[in-house]
């Protein structure tokens, strides 16, 4: 669903948890950020940190359950593109803090997955938790941009 306000152009999408419905999300969302005039290379970080966060959800957030959702909430204004990836909150988000860098994966001092978080940091302007509750966990992506045509 795509909607708009006097400032602000929403769109949400929500799917199953299961992994590989990340990707219908990604292009959905990826399709809503060139609309919105998001430049190409920042388009492309967004979707590889939205997948991550999707991945994230499935995995983490909802413990793989079947019959379990993740939702994707995208808003755009002149300032920024704000994606919102939720869950329902099977299992909460405990931040352990810093990850560990690549090198020190690579060094054998931890597992070699479990870069989610640390990609997503790189790939966006801003990036955050949030719980929701009894509703569940958010992730969220920020992306500052530009005032272009697309956003009022």
């Amino acid at each position: 669903m795509i909607s708009t306000s006097e400032h602000t152009t929403s769109m949400e999408l929500s799917f199953p948890s299961e992994l590989g419905f990340e990707v219908i999300a990604r292009d959905a969302v990826a399709a809503f950020a060139r609309r919105m005039g998001l430049a190409a290379d920042r388009v492309e970080d967004l979707k590889t940190a939205l997948s991550e966060a999707c991945i994230n959800a499935i995995e983490h957030g909802n413990s793989l359950s079947p019959g379990t959702r993740v939702a994707v909430v995208c808003h755009c204004d002149a300032e920024r593109l704000l994606v919102e990836v939720h869950d329902q909150g099977l299992q909460s988000y405990t931040p352990k803090g810093d990850p560990l860098s690549i090198s020190d994966k690579l060094a054998g001092l931890g597992p070699l997955r479990g870069m989610g978080l640390m990609l997503i940091a790189q790939l966006t302007d801003e990036s955050g938790y949030r719980s929701d509750g009894e509703a569940g966990n958010c992730f969220w992506l920020a992306y500052f941009r530009q005032p272009v045509v697309g956003c009022r």
